[in-house]
């Protein structure tokens, strides 16, 4: 590896060195953010943090246990931060693994987490400052810098040929250095970019000398998964590109854990519709809109006719598996652009944007209320439902949601009373 390559790089970008400690900062907060969301949410852990010894296992402990050098080891930020770092994975540790044995949160321990971490990120920006004015050690450790990252890193020449990689490299990819070394980064491709991705992200580089985002790759094996890629130009004296410097992590798994914690915030979990939060921030979307291009939104409030009856006898198995077959059935009918959401028990709200300021919706309930009127069959028992509906218009009868949904309720309350199975349009 050309160590002076990531002495330039280390220059060139406030020091790649003070970049790691600025970097275990934010691992750091993001790592609590995990810990968080599985003590609070109850969502599987990571399994380095249930380890026998997990400071070891995180991005900074594998570095810091890793430096030999004697004039950082005398450093006296340096020297308390290991007991301290220490300390906080073995808090974490113990709430983790309280937490899986089923015992009780314990709020004290919690708050020690949290003093722990809050002194461990002051000593870090303590750390990082005194690495700004000591370059000479800066340069010394660039080589345990590379090899320790927790990132996968690869250097390319110019044509981008690949010179050089780390430890983490093969162990997200699979490929050893032999295998990659002469090589482009193309060995890694997923398929699943278009050319004209790849042609943007070259430009990117070429134009302002760095390019960052996410990209699916493929392993060895064939496996694909979602990486955070970073790729710099390193350039000489003259200002010419002598080197790339490309630096990834998996964020699959991440990503995954995301997207489950939306899903679980903004849908149903009996129907998979939309839930109310999501039907509220949709129909707000929609409004503005609709008052920018003077277009006509529908609001429609349901409520099921004879669903309790089917509940006391059925059972709230046979209950359930019916609300999952009208949601289908009033996703089936509607356009691309409504939402449907379960409003709560056996309620569902529905907006219908975009309409032109003559447009009938009255075609749209009919349809509605002949979809749920079919038989359902819920094991060997077939079982038949109505549903009433009332409707407000934007902007005839209400501007914001709150106001058009309550107009859309009272209007179904009314249909409840005229007879059931039909519509009603809210009249003041």
């Amino acid at each position: 590896m050309d160590k002076n390559l990531f002495q330039r790089l280390t220059t060139s970008e406030l020091d790649s060195y003070t970049d790691e400690i600025e970097h275990a900062v934010e691992n750091h907060a993001h790592w609590l953010n995990n810990i968080n969301r599985s003590l609070l949410c109850h969502t599987p852990p990571d399994a380095a943090d249930l380890a026998a010894e997990p400071h070891l296992h995180c991005h900074f402990g594998r570095w810091y246990h890793g430096i030999d050098h004697p004039s950082l080891l005398r450093l006296p930020e340096f020297e308390t931060i290991g007991p301290l770092h220490e300390a906080m994975h073995k808090t974490a540790h113990s709430l983790l693994a309280a937490q899986q044995r089923g015992q009780p949160f314990d709020p004290a321990t919690y708050e020690q987490l949290l003093q722990l971490s809050d002194e461990l990120r002051h000593k870090l920006g303590q750390l990082r400052s005194g690495f700004k004015h000591n370059m000479n050690l800066v340069s010394l450790l660039m080589g345990k810098v590379f090899e320790n990252a927790a990132e996968g890193v690869l250097i390319t020449d110019p044509n981008g040929v690949i010179l050089s990689v780390n430890h983490a490299f093969t162990e997200f990819t699979g490929y050893e250095a032999n295998e990659a070394i002469g090589n482009t980064p193309a060995l890694l491709r997923s398929g699943r970019q278009s050319e004209a991705f790849y042609r943007h992200m070259w430009l990117t580089l070429q134009n302002e000398g760095q390019w960052e985002g996410e990209i699916w790759n493929r392993r060895k094996d064939g496996k694909h998964y979602l990486e955070w890629l970073t790729i710099s130009g390193v350039r000489d004296e003259s200002g010419t590109i002598t080197h790339y410097v490309a630096v990834f992590s998996d964020i699959t798994t991440e990503k995954e854990n995301e997207e489950r914690l939306y899903h679980l915030a903004h849908y149903d979990l009996l129907t998979d519709l939309p839930n109310r939060m999501l039907f509220y921030d949709r129909l707000r979307q929609g409004l503005l809109r609709a008052r920018r291009n003077k277009r006509q939104v529908a609001v429609m409030f349901l409520d099921l006719d004879g669903f309790k009856q089917v509940n006391d006898e059925l059972g709230h198995p046979a209950g359930d598996e019916l609300l999952r077959q009208v949601a289908r059935r009033l996703s089936g009918v509607l356009r691309a652009s409504d939402t449907v959401a379960r409003f709560g028990g056996d309620e569902f709200t529905i907006s219908a944007p975009d309409l032109a300021p003559d447009e009938d919706i009255s075609r749209v309930a009919q349809k509605i209320i002949e979809a749920v009127a079919k038989p359902y069959y819920l094991g060997s028992n077939r079982v038949q439902v109505t549903t009433s509906v009332g409707i407000s218009l934007f902007p005839r009868h209400g501007d914001d949601p709150d106001t058009l949904i309550t107009h859309a309720d009272m209007a179904m309350y009314e249909t409840k009373k005229g007879g059931k199975n039909s519509y009603r349009f809210f009249t003041p």
